[in-house]
């Protein structure tokens, strides 16, 4: 695995088989079709990561780009990638595949690492970023600690790409993501979250 690289791409998914559901009579909306298609997919990529991986190892001057990992090779062979950040949603896979985060709204640039207020949060930060209501993509003006006081509720339809920098996240509760959809985070380390406790926070969550 490679180190300080992170990707999750979240959606609603179950893989239940046919007779747990008939027995147990369990639903859930926006199921996928077919399961065991997506998981064959998500083999057959990793399969060709490890081809990648051979690549490298031999030293293949067409490999340089190339990392193993089917998703940081989607994009990073891209030499202009920084000016189209926005192409890595098109780069998942697996049961997150269509998940399209902030891809077609404003970037927002994180330039303060400070959590002071969770109910009010301080423009520039992290925080007053996730929970806007419009389609984002965040970024980050250079490396950052962000310690934070409560857990961070991150909003529908968000990207939050840490790659060209090193952002580490810990502190109180760390990232919590309930009620949403379409969020992407790419290239974050999160580590060492604690408990944090109640604290009250207007914000108000659709689901589409």
């Amino acid at each position: 695995m490679l180190p300080h690289t992170c990707i999750l791409f979240f959606c609603l998914l179950t893989s239940l088989s046919p007779l747990i559901r008939a027995t147990l009579n369990l639903t859930l909306p926006h199921q996928h079709p077919n399961p065991e298609a997506v998981v064959q997919e998500v083999q057959r990529r990793l399969n060709e990561s490890i081809s990648r991986r051979q690549m490298l190892s031999t030293g293949s001057p067409s490999s340089s780009c190339l990392t193993g990992n089917p998703i940081d090779d989607c994009w990073k062979c891209d030499p202009n990638w920084a000016n189209n950040r926005q192409n890595l949603a098109n780069c998942a896979i697996g049961f997150g595949s269509h998940a399209v985060g902030g891809k077609g709204g404003q970037f927002y640039v994180v330039t303060d690492s400070s959590d002071h207020d969770a109910a009010n949060p301080t423009p520039g930060t992290l925080r007053h970023a996730v929970i806007q209501t419009d389609p984002l993509w965040i970024v980050f003006s250079s490396n950052m600690l962000i310690t934070l006081k409560h857990e961070l509720i991150v909003n529908s339809y968000k990207t939050i790409d840490g790659r060209g920098v090193h952002v580490r996240i810990t502190g109180g509760g760390c990232i919590t993501l309930q009620y949403v959809s379409n969020v992407i985070i790419h290239n974050i380390e999160v580590t060492h979250c604690v408990p944090s406790g109640n604290f009250s926070l207007s914000i108000f969550f659709v689901l589409f």
